[in-house]
């Protein structure tokens, strides 16, 4: 045991880091706990964007896969390099999901939820209607195709405002012929459902960004499907562009109209076979997009989020692929059919993880388990944390007390005798080879003229004043410290002369 002048031994520096240390691994141990007992809960009670489905996952268990997921025959080309968090190819003529990527994947849909708008609105919003603009309109956030307040307009105006420069004022006017906002949201949720579009979450009519509202790829592709089903949409979705009314003219005079453009470049740019789309994009959001062309009897859809690429060339690559080797690849999943009037929708509950089946994956992970009551493998795994981290206490404090001398009764710590040396008189020249290692007072090497000089240790800046030697009682002086640093002076060293 090594003493300094004063009675502090190693031991009064241990002790505390040893009970710091167990400290420590105790507080790991309940943060261990708490974290694997409140991990279920806090799982079901928000799922996040990002979020994936287990394997009961709507269209098959296959498309919960947070990665690449494809079966490729013999012949079929690989899969083009996409640049998108999550997609679906898959085939509107047979229902059967080609390829994918994080299917189920949650994830902000902005604008191409106005698809789902149109698919809840269309079959009850008479086409000829004429809706008159209001404040309220004029101001929604976002993109808008220029209403005026006061101005009239037909349905099928805003419709076409809604779906071509995918305007938010449009959404706005919609929704209040609706009958208003929350209704209009119930009724594009109630859709939802019907669809097995059971990743969607709608907020707002034109999609933009509000906590809470979800969708999914695979989700969109069905939404898509139905929308493509109804013949209004249809021709709004092919149309180029649209006259539409400008500012309220004077009595007697005819109203001006301005043209407004689609958004789909793959229909823009004359992509063989296109039959519809809808574009979105928000700072959050990315860029999103669905598209659908016809070729060969069979028309393909293909839905994209988080695009970090242009839209157009990710769309044309995964179409290009997808017709090419339609016939080459076995489906990984299917697009289920809408459900039934009054019959229940299918169940599936959001976990982080994701779980691959099988083909080709990029990525994969666990299911969560589907069973209620108490989560057995998870106080399995709390009682073996805590076994492991009980066990490397004991170890570290067994190590601790390896080579330590018997202790006194009182358990306090023995001590050397107090050395007859001042530092006064402690020889200079070889003091790094007496003084242990952790005891070295630090010094800062400077770069001189001639050389290197050594810098005294950081502390007042005062000279250290030398102690008087000791007389044998009572006991000897302790010596100041230097700066923040104890000089522990080894016993039996001999004074100088």
């Amino acid at each position: 045991m090594v003493a300094d002048p004063r009675g502090v031994t190693l031991v009064d520096m241990v002790t505390p880091f040893r009970a710091t240390a167990a400290g420590a691994s105790a507080a790991v141990a309940l943060v261990a706990v708490a974290a694997l007992l409140a991990g279920p809960a806090a799982a079901a009670a928000r799922p996040a964007p990002g979020a994936t489905r287990t394997t009961d996952a709507v269209g098959g268990p296959e498309l919960a896969a947070a990665g690449v997921v494809v079966h490729r025959l013999a012949g079929a080309a690989p899969l083009p390099s996409i640049d998108a968090d999550t997609w679906v190819l898959a085939d509107l003529t047979t229902g059967e999901v080609l390829a994918a990527k994080g299917a189920h994947t949650r994830v902000l849909p902005a604008s191409t939820l106005k698809t789902l708008t149109s698919v809840a609105l269309m079959p009850k919003l008479d086409r000829t209607t004429v809706v008159t603009a209001t404040e309220v309109d004029t101001h929604a956030v976002g993109s808008h195709v220029g209403l005026v307040a006061g101005g009239t307009y037909t349905v099928w105006d805003l419709w076409n405002g809604l779906l071509l420069p995918s305007a938010n004022d449009a959404a706005s006017a919609l929704a209040r012929t609706n009958g208003g906002f929350p209704a209009t949201v119930s009724d594009m949720q109630a859709m939802a459902t019907r669809l097995q579009a059971n990743d969607t979450t709608p907020k707002t009519p034109s999609g933009l960004d509000t906590p809470g509202q979800l969708s999914s790829a695979y989700d969109m592709a069905l939404i898509a499907r139905a929308a493509l089903q109804i013949a209004d949409f249809r021709t709004i979705t092919m149309t180029k562009n649209y006259p539409f009314p400008g500012k309220p003219a004077a009595a007697g005079a005819k109203r001006s109209t301005y043209q407004v453009y689609t958004e789909n470049r793959l229909l823009r740019h004359g992509y063989p076979g296109t039959v519809g789309g809808k574009t979105g994009f928000t700072s959050l959001a990315h860029r999103t997009f669905w598209g659908a062309a016809a070729r060969g009897g069979h028309t393909l859809v293909v839905t994209l989020f988080q695009i970090h690429e242009p839209t157009e060339t990710a769309a044309r690559k995964l179409l290009d692929w997808g017709f090419a080797n339609r016939a080459k690849v076995a489906p990984v999943g299917t697009l289920v059919a809408p459900l039934e009037a009054g019959a229940p929708a299918a169940s599936t509950r959001p976990t982080s993880g994701s779980v691959a089946g099988g083909g080709t994956t990029a990525s994969g992970g666990t299911a969560a388990s589907s069973s209620g009551g108490i989560p057995w493998k998870r106080v399995v795994a709390v009682v073996l944390v805590v076994a492991v981290v009980a066990a490397a206490v004991l170890w570290w404090r067994r190590r601790s007390r390896t080579g330590e001398p018997a202790r006194p009764g009182s358990h306090e710590p023995v001590t050397a005798p107090a050395p007859t040396v001042t530092l006064a008189e402690a020889p200079v020249a070889d003091a790094s080879a007496a003084v242990p290692r952790a005891a070295v007072p630090s010094v800062v090497v400077a770069p001189v003229a001639d050389g290197l000089s050594v810098a005294p240790p950081a502390g007042d800046g005062e000279a250290e004043a030398p102690v008087a030697p000791p007389t044998p009682t009572p006991p000897p002086a302790r010596p100041a410290p230097v700066g923040n640093v104890r000089i522990i002076t080894p016993p039996g060293r001999p004074p100088t002369p």
